[in-house]
């Protein structure tokens, strides 16, 4: 009876013990997701999906002229995580500045500094932690290139103060991002070491960073408050809501009709993106509340997607030929 107690008693705080690093997992993983939460919808998911789509096309932007079903349904993973390992890296490092958390307190003060979640000390070792980590998964899965560029443009936007003193300057750096995303996530997406981009996935990751140059001070809208706390000079604040709008809405609607003219659709091809840059224009001008703007940055976000599956329609014969082989 005694040693059945004792070892009753010897488990207990075993038990006690792993109950105690399962709270703690999750609550430190649940810190990490915070620090990306708001990148899933305008960075991680679209990109992602730029990938597989640019795949999905076949020929039309990578070497693989007849791409395998069942290849390219393993990559999403590969492809997703990439994306989201190089958010992490630049969230981490945006998130730890001063200004970043003096703007956090107006627009987002569920983000981990300003919760207390993690300290600055810790955000910092954390950080440490995470350079080394992208390095070794871009080194295996792909999309180095753009992995080293990403941190460039990361010191720039971050330490250099490029993201503050001249809107033009950001959406010139954040062009150039998703320009390294698209790239990086269709390199991964068509498998490392085994097929490439082709000569035309150059001229159309070009016009990417054009859409985002010329569009994404939409992420601005449902940000002036916390913006005009750090300093910050974006579009609506130095021009005027008015003027951003109509600066906004004016190029959604040229790029809905120009990215399928680039790919010479037909009038179905043109549906998808005119459709949802119609309706993101028409909200953008007539819904001017915070949260409005806010459901226009979500639509926003979709919108890109629309643009990214244009190659598909210019490529029926590669899902035809999936549907055959199911």
């Amino acid at each position: 009876m005694e040693s059945k107690a004792q070892e009753l008693g010897e488990c207990i705080p075993v038990a006690e013990k792993l109950q105690t690093f399962l709270r703690a997992a999750i609550y430190h993983s649940r810190t990490i997701w915070l620090f990306t939460a708001n990148d899933i919808k305008s960075i991680v998911c679209p990109e992602t999906a730029f990938g597989i789509l640019a795949v999905l096309s076949g020929p039309l932007l990578t070497t693989n002229k007849r791409p395998a079903l069942l290849e390219i349904l393993s990559r999403p993973p590969k492809v997703l995580i990439w994306n989201w390992l190089n958010v992490l890296l630049f969230d981490i490092a945006n998130q730890r500045l001063p200004q970043s958390v003096v703007e956090d307190s107006v627009n987002k003060p569920w983000r981990p500094l300003l919760s207390g979640r993690i300290s600055p000390t810790k955000t910092r070792q954390l950080l440490l932690t995470v350079v080394p980590i992208v390095f070794f998964a871009s080194y295996i899965l792909g999309g180095m290139s753009e992995t080293v560029a990403m941190m460039v443009l990361g010191y720039m936007y971050n330490d250099l103060g490029g993201s503050d003193k001249n809107y033009n300057i950001r959406n010139f750096i954040n062009a150039l991002w998703f320009m390294c995303y698209s790239s990086g996530s269709s390199k991964v997406a068509a498998g490392f070491g085994q097929h490439d981009l082709n000569d035309t996935a150059g001229p159309w990751i070009l016009i990417v960073g054009m859409v985002v140059f010329s569009t994404l001070s939409m992420q601005d809208m449902p940000d002036i408050s916390g913006d005009a706390t750090r300093g910050r000079k974006t579009l609506p604040l130095v021009h005027g809501e008015a003027v951003a709008r109509w600066a906004i809405a004016l190029p959604v609607l040229f790029w809905s009709v120009a990215c399928p003219m680039f790919w010479q659709l037909g009038r179905l091809g043109y549906m998808p993106s005119l459709g949802l840059g119609g309706l993101l224009a028409f909200c953008v001008l007539a819904f001017r509340s915070v949260d409005s703007d806010r459901n226009s940055w979500k639509l926003w976000c979709l919108w890109t997607i629309s643009l990214y599956a244009l190659p598909l329609f210019k490529n029926f014969n590669v899902l035809i030929d999936f549907a055959r082989k199911l």
